[in-house]
C-alpha cells in the first residue's frame, strides 16, 4: 500500500479531478459540436500547452501546465464585447453566430455533465458495491432519556412513527428531530411481537444550524451492506444526489451568512489530502470522492458569478429578457471582476488550508 504522503495526494488529487475536468469541457465540446459551433482547442490545465493533438476536425486537444481547471475554446467571442459587431459578417461556425437557445446549451452542458457523472458514479458504486444502508433498529437507549422512560430497550426494530412507514434508522432521525415537545407514536416489533410507545422528544438546541431539535436518546445500529438491482442502485443514486445538492445548498448558504467554519472549508491543498487518502483506501473510496466533487463542481459552475457558466447563463438570461446583450464595456468589467473574485476567494481557502 502506498503510504500518505505528499506524493500519495498529488497523485490522488490528478486521478480524481482530471476525469471530472474532462467530463465538465466534454459537456460543453459535445453541445457546441452539436450547435455548429467551431472548437478550437480542449484543454486539461492553463498555461502553456505540455502535450496534445489536432484531430480531423482541427480542435486542438492539450494538457497544459497548470492543472487547476480546464476549457474549451471556441471560435469567437462566449460574449459580445462590442456593440458595433455586425452578427451578418460573423462565420456561421462562430460562438455568437449560434442561436441565444444553443449558447444556454452549450454553457449549461459543462455542469450538467458533472451532476449526470456524479450520479452514474454513485449508481454504479450501489450496483456493483453494495450500498450501506442503517437499519431502523435502536443499538443503544441513554439513561434518563424520553425513549428509555418509554420503555424502549436495545434491538427493538421501529416500524412506524405516527403511522408513517420507517424504512431506516435516517427517518427516525428525520422525523424525532423536526418534533421537540410533540407527542410521537412509535410502532416497535420487538421478539415477534407489535408494541406501542409514546414518546416525546427533549429539546436540543444544535449550534451549528442553530435551531431547536427534537431528541429520544438512542443510537442507531451498526450500517449493513445490502447489494441492489440496477433500477433501485438508480433509485438511491438519484435521491443521494438530491440530497448531496440539498447539503450543498445549505453549507452555500451558512458560508454566505459567514456561519461555517473555516475548517470545513476545502480548497485544492484539502483536496489533494483526502484524495490521497481515498487513494490508500481503495477503489470504492476513490469513486464516491469523485461522485461528490463532481455534483459540487458542476453545483458551483452554475452559481451567478462572472467567470463561471452561472454568470454566463445570467448573461444570456438578459439577452432573453431585453432582446439584447448587456453592454460590451459592462460585461467585460463583470468578467474582470468575476475573475478577481475567483482568484481571491481561491487564496482565501487554501489559506484556511494551511491553517490561517
Amino acid at each position: 500500500m502506498i503510504e500518505s504522503g505528499f506524493f500519495t495526494s498529488l497523485i490522488g488529487f490528478f486521478i480524481v479531478l482530471t476525469p471530472l475536468i474532462f467530463f465538465h469541457e466534454l459537456g460543453h465540446y459535445y453541445a457546441a459540436v452539436k450547435s455548429g459551433v467551431c472548437v478550437e482547442s480542449f484543454s486539461i490545465g492553463f498555461g502553456p500547452e505540455l502535450f496534445g493533438y489536432t484531430d480531423k476536425n482541427n480542435t486542438r486537444w492539450k494538457f497544459s501546465l497548470i492543472p487547476l481547471g480546464g476549457y474549451v475554446k471556441m471560435k469567437g467571442e462566449l460574449i459580445n464585447l462590442s456593440q458595433k459587431t455586425d452578427q451578418n459578417i460573423l462565420e456561421a461556425d462562430t460562438f455568437l453566430k449560434a442561436n441565444l437557445f444553443s449558447r444556454f446549451l452549450i454553457v449549461l452542458s459543462g455542469p450538467l455533465a458533472n451532476l449526470v457523472l456524479g450520479l452514474l458514479l454513485i449508481t454504479s458504486l450501489y450496483y456493483f458495491n453494495g450500498r450501506y444502508v442503517s437499519p431502523p433498529i435502536i443499538n443503544e437507549v441513554l439513561e434518563a432519556k424520553p425513549a428509555k422512560i418509554a420503555g424502549i430497550i436495545s434491538g427493538d426494530k421501529v416500524i412506524s412513527i405516527n403511522k408513517k412507514k420507517i424504512n431506516n434508522f435516517s427517518d427516525i432521525k428525520n422525523i424525532v428531530e423536526k418534533n421537540p415537545n410533540q407527542n410521537l407514536l412509535f410502532e416497535i416489533l420487538r421478539n415477534d411481537s407489535v408494541i406501542y410507545a409514546n414518546i416525546i422528544p427533549d429539546e436540543f438546541y444544535e449550534k451549528k444550524s442553530k435551531k431547536i431539535l427534537g431528541r429520544i436518546g438512542v443510537t442507531a445500529a451498526p450500517s449493513e451492506l445490502i447489494t441492489l438491482s440496477i433500477l433501485p442502485a438508480l433509485k438511491f443514486g438519484v435521491l443521494d444526489s438530491m440530497n448531496m445538492t440539498l447539503e450543498w445548498l445549505k453549507g452555500l448558504k451558512a458560508l454566505l451568512s459567514f456561519e461555517v467554519d473555516k475548517k470545513d472549508v476545502l480548497g485544492p491543498i484539502g483536496i489533494a489530502k483526502i484524495s490521497g487518502s481515498s487513494l490508500d483506501k481503495g477503489i470504492t473510496s476513490i469513486v464516491f470522492l469523485m461522485a461528490i466533487l463532481s455534483i459540487n463542481l458542476g453545483l458551483i459552475n452554475l452559481l451567478p458569478i462572472p467567470a463561471l457558466d452561472g454568470g454566463y447563463i445570467l448573461l444570456f438570461t438578459y439577452e432573453l429578457i431585453f432582446r439584447k446583450p448587456l453592454s460590451g464595456s459592462i460585461q467585460l468589467f463583470l468578467l474582470k471582476f468575476g475573475f478577481l473574485f475567483l482568484i481571491s476567494l481561491m487564496i482565501l481557502v487554501t489559506a484556511f488550508d494551511l491553517g490561517f
